[in-house]
């Protein structure tokens, strides 16, 4: 006789009064199983995991069965009362940003308390907080009981998913669902996240469905992967099968689009090659990189990258061949800031967000910063961009000093160096629409000019003329970036600094994108500061890297020597955590 697995979805079908999202998707999962659910946004992964909790709003109806292991009915039929004594106890699920699952007004190991004494109530609530203590150190978080009595905003983004995961796993459930928990987490948080995703499961047996869009988050912790495309399971298979003999042409698609590393004839990423959707009745789109001809007669100016290695220990400034003045140039770089909190007659504590921080930018060139949340990138570009002032050290951007400049005098600096963030929602005005939004930095030319050039620069980042009359919500993460990219670059700058661009993005848009940046720096010859937590992204796009770690630059130099030969035991750590395409592919499958 077989064991009846943990999960079972057979037929599932969610829809909406106007269309069908799923299309009866069917699947198992056995107890202790790792399952990865992989495909980009839109597929349907999410509403399958929300189907499985309950979770799907009002607007959405749901047919087929969905049947948990020990539970006596199906979970889409089951009254709300009974679906709450199954969540967060037999059934657990980690979401993707914690700040908005947590409360911020309850302290974090009151909150892990709470989910025992809800399903447990003859657990006394003294018991429950010394457990929450235990479980916040089972998942690795520094001084648990500290960690316990501090709020949401006092952690880390890391941070706030372990305690995600110990509230999750608190009760030992039988299934837990994780929906895309790393995302915008650091390559190096990531990698220690997915460990302990994956040792608490094996170690509980807990049966667990893994939804990402990255397969090498898939390849590092499931089993078997199930791939989704527009409301279907296109393949299902072993991990090792699927990554490096799949099947589908998606799958296919999905993984070239995954590696970094892989580039066809003209050193672009591959893409999904996904049409361009201008109609205002249209979900998404996922455009295509400018037009082929064009891209095609782009000629690359020779990458005036630096041949002097910064060893971990030397001076931290790094200086380039070009001839004449560069194009940004820092030294003695240092921020510091005073936190609150330092007590009523002691002093607030100093932050250092940079340190003596010393660079030069050629120009034309493509600079790229990498290190972890927290470790001054930030800083550094808004130091940049002028939005911020330095404590101490100089900053010459384009022959202009910019420490101590006044509004006044930053003028023209505004429209020579322009900034793309990571987040294109929070920068573009939600009221406005997109032909205002991309206009915006124009000043002193005529109505019609300005939709003439607003025109031409959405066409430039492969964006119909017809978007410029709708508003921000009404578009796909993938071309909110690229309306962020033509804003940044309506008022032809010599300098684009980028933090972040493609860190929130499905990895088949972050290949459009990057292509994309990639052609714009050539065709513009721009000077471009990239900034990045994933040092594989840098390697793609930049041909110099500086490497910071708690505001200090630890190692710089060409990218390439730097990722094949890391000095810095920092940046090897960095190196290591950064997943790579072939090297999942070797230990799956060996």
């Amino acid at each position: 006789m077989t064991e009846k697995p943990t999960l079972s979805v057979k037929d599932l079908r969610v829809g909406s009064p106007f269309t069908e999202l799923l299309h009866g998707i069917s699947f198992d999962i056995a107890a202790g199983e790792r399952v990865g659910l992989i495909g980009e946004s839109g597929s349907g992964k999410s509403l399958t995991a929300t189907s499985v909790m309950g979770l799907l709003p009002e607007t959405l109806t749901a047919t087929g069965t969905v049947s948990l292991n020990g539970a006596d009915a199906d979970l889409l039929t089951a009254g709300e009362r009974r679906l709450n004594q199954l969540r967060g106890n037999t059934m657990a699920m980690v979401f993707q940003e914690p700040m908005t699952a947590l409360n911020p007004l309850m302290r974090v190991g009151a909150q892990v308390a709470e989910i025992m004494t809800v399903h447990h109530p003859d657990r006394g609530r003294r018991q429950a907080r010394q457990r929450a203590v235990e479980l916040l150190a089972q998942v690795k978080l520094p001084n648990p009981a500290e960690t316990a009595l501090a709020f949401p905003h006092q952690l880390s983004g890391g941070q706030r998913q372990r305690v995600m995961l110990a509230m999750a796993m608190a009760n030992d459930p039988q299934l837990l669902l994780c929906d895309e928990p790393t995302t915008a987490l650091d390559v190096t948080v990531q990698a220690e996240v997915l460990k302990l995703i994956g040792n608490l499961v094996t170690d509980r047996g807990t049966a667990l469905l893994l939804i990402t869009h990255d397969i090498a988050v898939v390849a590092e912790v499931c089993q078997r992967v199930l791939v989704m495309y527009q409301g279907d399971i296109v393949e299902d298979g072993p991990v090792g099968r699927v990554l490096t003999a799949p099947q589908h042409p998606y799958t296919q698609k999905l993984i070239a689009a995954s590696d970094l590393s892989s580039v066809d004839d003209r050193g672009r990423l591959h893409t999904m090659s996904m049409p361009v959707i201008s109609t205002p009745g249209a979900a998404q789109s996922s455009p295509g990189p400018i037009q082929a001809d064009a891209a095609a007669a782009l000629t690359v100016p020779p990458h005036r990258a630096a041949h002097q290695r910064l060893e971990p220990d030397g001076p931290p400034v790094i200086f380039n061949e070009a001839t004449g003045a560069p194009a940004i140039s820092v030294r003695g770089l240092s921020r510091q800031y005073r936190r609150r909190g330092g007590g009523l007659f002691a002093p607030a504590p100093i932050v250092h967000g940079l340190r003596e921080v010393s660079f030069d930018v050629a120009e034309g060139q493509r600079f790229g910063i990498v290190g972890e949340s927290g470790s001054g990138k930030s800083t550094l570009m808004r130091i940049l961009c002028a939005l911020d002032q330095p404590s101490s050290g100089t900053v010459n951007v384009l022959g202009q000093s910019i420490d101590g400049a006044s509004e006044r005098q930053l003028r023209n600096f505004r429209s020579q160096v322009q900034i793309v963030f990571q987040d294109p929602m929070g920068s573009l005005d939600p009221r406005m629409r997109v032909r205002d939004i991309v206009a915006e930095p124009l000043r002193q030319v005529s109505r019609a000019e300005a939709l003439a050039r607003v025109e031409a620069q959405l066409a430039a980042v492969g964006l119909d003329a017809d978007v410029m009359h709708r508003h921000p919500h009404q578009f796909s993460g993938g071309q909110r970036q690229r309306i962020s990219i033509a804003r940044a670059l309506i008022t032809r700058p010599r300098v684009l600094v980028a933090d972040e661009a493609v860190s929130a993005l499905d990895v088949s848009v972050r290949a459009q994108v990057l292509n994309l940046l990639a052609d714009l720096v050539d065709e513009y010859q721009l000077t471009l500061v990239f900034v990045s937590h994933d040092l594989g992204v840098i390697r793609h796009l930049c041909d110099t890297v500086a490497v910071i770690s708690d505001g200090r630059i630890v190692e710089c130099g060409p990218t390439a020597s730097v990722y094949d030969r890391p000095l810095h035991p920092y940046t090897q750590q960095l190196v290591s955590a950064t997943p790579s395409m072939h090297e999942l592919a070797r230990r799956v499958t060996s």
